[in-house]
């Protein structure tokens, strides 16, 4: 081997220039939100005036920002929806569209986006129902399809949140993992290690309340993409891997 040959195989990789980093940074930070958030679907149910007022909750009302009222329903699927729908034709469209449009304005997908990606297309479109009021049935007939959509829709959604939430478990935890083994003082990563027990509590435990459901995978979201658009170079690669596209056979982070 001459000298230019050894002084070629033993030099170093360059390192890499500041747009470098900086483009590597936030990809990164893409990686870790994309495998949080949802992909919202089109909603064709979305009011187009107001707020809604409803709640696609099995437990409780939801507002408009995605967080449980205090209004309580009681009992079984079945016998929650057995007090609800009692206006007429017109009424039970609104409470229906309220409930697949919540929560709004969330970082999560609503009851309707949901059960479209999990595949439940008839029951994010109330199909059976809403056939039955554009075809001006009597409301006693529109009413029963309204209170035979809910516990469907309900048990439904409440499989896909449980589904969303297994599956976001994994890398929120090794992230919250390595944030402990690093020290970290980040003020916006301190949530992330509750929101993931609170999460993974739900899901060992096979929780049957959707709007506990809703709200952890509100809150997991919320503190891992927190806490990945909070954290700088190395530190960030450190606690949630490489961007996609890697091909070094790690994520990335700290090995472990």
């Amino acid at each position: 081997m001459n000298d230019k040959e050894h002084h070629m195989s033993g030099s170093k990789r360059p390192s890499s220039t500041p747009s470098q980093v900086r483009q590597a940074r936030v990809w990164i930070i893409i990686a870790v939100i994309g495998v949080m958030l949802m992909v919202l679907a089109f909603n064709p149910w979305r009011s187009t005036g107001g707020t809604a007022t409803g709640s696609a909750s099995a437990s409780s009302s939801a507002t408009s920002s995605g967080h449980p009222s205090k209004k309580v329903r009681n009992g079984t699927l079945e016998q929650q929806a057995a007090t609800m729908f009692t206006g007429d034709a017109e009424s039970i469209a609104d409470e229906v569209r309220e409930l697949l449009n919540a929560p709004e304005d969330s970082n999560v997908d609503t009851l309707s986006n949901l059960l479209y990606r999990h595949d439940h297309r008839d029951l994010a479109e109330a199909s059976d129902l809403y056939d039955a009021i554009g075809s001006e049935r009597p409301v006693e007939r529109v009413r029963a399809l309204a209170r035979q959509w809910y516990p469907q829709a309900m048990r439904a959604a409440i499989d896909a949140r449980l589904d969303d939430l297994e599956s976001a478990l994994s890398g929120a935890g090794r992230a919250a993992d390595r944030l402990d083994r690093l020290g970290s003082a980040d003020a916006s990563c301190k949530s992330l290690r509750g929101a993931y027990e609170t999460a993974k509590s739900l899901v060992n435990g096979k929780s049957q309340d959707y709007d506990a459901l809703t709200k952890a995978q509100q809150d997991l979201t919320s503190a891992t993409s927190g806490c990945a658009a909070s954290l700088e170079g190395d530190q960030l690669t450190k606690v949630f891997g490489q961007a996609q596209g890697s091909t070094d056979g790690t994520d990335g982070g700290d090995g472990r």
